[in-house]
């Protein structure tokens, strides 16, 4: 199929597709791939957010695709998950965290995550079917990974990454699903919220695909110094590829949330 054309005047020009991204360490490899596609210059505008923000966005019909938590999918109109790539983790991810000064057996209160809505909804399925605790959930405001409130804290990011170490008990989420589940977990897809052009589609799965298999390349473009190993943590911590295995792990997430009615 064939890119949408308008005419304005006497001019023809090719329709954007209007794409968000997380700003994440995570997403790395993702953007050196898209930004570095020639192809996709001419078939895309770039944005960039925190989870919450780009989900946002995308429900709002202000951009027209977005790699976004999976628990924000149920909330886009139209949704369809486009590529074979997300945002994935067997058994250790450690940038999606809860953390502690106490062990979660003693913990009273959980404090979420405003940057994303994935996690807070998975913390309290493992909360119910993992770890048998009844904590009170209470949304975190810019900060809160810091203050001393005596609550265990749901950080998620370069944000867990650089605070992980100021705890005393730190639970790794993909390793928690791994040990309840024995399914690896998907932390964020790639969704549209229309129909888009085989054209575009396939010139961003072949930059991401482009941009998975230069991981090094990737990190040297970014340019940025990072105050953990970011080649340890893109190369052995996080997982691209969207298998049928992921697919089935994120229903059943979806199960358990509606079950549970926080879906």
């Amino acid at each position: 199929s064939k890119s949408p054309r308008r005419t304005d005047g006497y001019c023809t020009k090719i329709m954007k597709t209007r794409v968000s991204i997380i700003n994440y360490s995570n997403t790395i490899p993702f953007t050196y791939g898209l930004l570095n596609s020639k192809n996709l210059h001419d078939l895309a505008d770039f944005s960039y957010g925190y989870p919450a923000q780009v989900a946002d966005m995308l429900c709002q019909n202000q951009v027209d695709m977005s790699i976004i938590s999976v628990g924000a999918i149920p909330t886009i109109p139209n949704a369809q998950i486009v590529t074979n790539y997300c945002i994935s983790a067997t058994q250790k991810v450690d940038s999606v965290l809860v953390c502690s000064n106490k062990p979660l057996d003693e913990v009273a209160t959980i404090t979420l995550d405003y940057q994303s809505r994935t996690t807070n909804i998975l913390v309290q399925i493992l909360a119910r079917y993992a770890w048998n605790i009844s904590p009170r959930f209470v949304m975190g405001a810019q900060g809160y990974e810091t203050a001393d409130d005596g609550s265990a804290k749901v950080i998620i990011g370069d944000r867990a990454l650089n605070n992980a170490s100021n705890f005393l008990y730190v639970y790794d989420l993909a390793n928690e699903w791994y040990k309840a589940f024995h399914l690896p977990f998907v932390f964020a897809a790639w969704v549209a919220n229309k129909k888009l052009s085989d054209v575009f589609v396939n010139e961003f799965e072949a930059a991401c695909k482009f941009g998975v298999e230069n991981i090094e390349d990737a990190i040297a473009f970014i340019n940025k110094s990072f105050s953990f190993d970011i080649r340890d943590y893109l190369h052995n911590s996080v997982e691209y590829e969207l298998s049928d295995e992921k697919r089935t792990s994120m229903e059943l997430y979806f199960e358990k949330a509606r079950a549970m009615k926080i879906l």
